[in-house]
C-alpha cells in the first residue's frame, strides 16, 4: 500500500505537473489504511456468528496489539495514527 501510495504521488508529480508535499503523500496513506481497516470490518456484517467472532480476533491482532485502531462494538475501528 505504501508503494502504491508513493507511485501515485510520483505519477502525480511528473505527469500532472503538480507538486506534492511528503504530507499529502503521508495523509494519503493514512487515508488508505483507515480505509481498509473500515472495509475489513465492514465485510463482517455478511458472515456467520462463528467467522465474525474469529474474524474479529483477527482484525484485532493485525490492526490492533500496537494501538493503532480502537474496535467499537457498535462504532467498528477508530484509526490513531498519533
Amino acid at each position: 500500500m505504501t508503494t502504491w501510495v508513493i507511485w501515485k504521488s510520483k505519477i502525480k508529480n511528473s505527469i500532472n505537473n503538480q507538486d506534492i508535499t511528503t504530507q499529502e503523500t503521508t495523509q494519503t496513506l493514512k487515508g488508505q489504511i483507515s480505509d481498509l481497516v473500515r472495509k475489513s470490518w465492514n465485510t463482517m456484517h455478511f458472515m456467520t456468528e462463528e467467522m465474525k467472532a474469529n474474524r474479529q480476533s483477527d482484525l484485532h491482532k493485525l490492526w490492533a496489539e500496537g494501538s493503532l485502531t480502537n474496535f467499537g462494538p457498535k462504532s467498528g475501528p477508530i484509526v490513531n495514527f498519533t
